[in-house]
């Protein structure tokens, strides 16, 4: 009942947008609609995926998958926001593709949350940076990403507490305290690992460690 009317709304904004000659105010107060409806979606979205993990529900839906353009794709939607506030933004790699059996929509929505959480809070010229590269850890193979991100250091007291659902860390910056509760959620139901550490040198650095099974490519 809520994400119907969010899309009867969102549809229509973006065909005016992509499609109609605007005037530059009318094209401001349309993407900001635009950018509120869209971030409604998510959030309903993120309520219904926490009600099926609840309720033990939820299922990943597994194929093989090259990971770096999955990383690129969610990255460049964050494209416009590292240009205007001039943010240091790049992906590094040790390997030039990584097919991994992983469930594409959860691995978005994973990726997409961490990055949210770090532009979030990194400053005007600040530096987000991710790196991918794979290992192998007792004759199992196993995906790492980081998304580090300069910025205010997250003290132990709010780490212990960082992925619990609703917690949120700084009650001036808008959110809901459910992104990254749901990255953990979903990295466990890929039997992985997530941790953070934070400091004033390096800044804050979530690192993801996924288990994937071999894949035919490797054979």
């Amino acid at each position: 009942e809520l994400r119907t009317p969010l899309t009867l709304i969102s549809s229509p904004v973006t065909e005016v947008l992509e499609n109609e000659p605007l005037s530059p105010s009318a094209r401001e107060h349309l993407t900001l609609v635009h950018q509120n409806t869209e971030r409604m979606l998510r959030l309903m979205n993120q309520i219904l995926d926490f009600r099926k993990i609840q309720n033990q529900k939820m299922k990943l839906l597994i194929e093989e998958t090259d990971l770096i353009p999955l990383l690129q794709k969610v990255m460049s939607s964050f494209k416009s926001i590292a240009e205007e506030k001039n943010i240091n933004y790049q992906l590094t790699s040790t390997i030039q593709s990584v097919y991994s059996w992983v469930d594409r929509d959860k691995f978005e929505k994973i990726f997409f949350n961490l990055l949210s959480n770090a532009f979030k809070f990194t400053p005007e010229n600040g530096k987000i940076t991710v790196r991918l590269s794979s290992l192998t850890k007792e004759d199992t193979r196993w995906i790492r990403f980081t998304v580090a991100n300069t910025g205010s250091m997250i003290s132990a007291e709010h780490i212990r507490s960082i992925f619990d659902r609703f917690y949120k860390i700084d009650m001036h910056h808008a959110g809901s305290g459910i992104g990254l509760a749901l990255v953990k959620a979903f990295v466990e139901l890929h039997k992985g690992t997530i941790s953070v550490e934070s400091d004033e040198k390096q800044g804050t650095v979530f690192t993801c460690l996924l288990y994937t099974s071999p894949s035919p490519r490797d054979t």
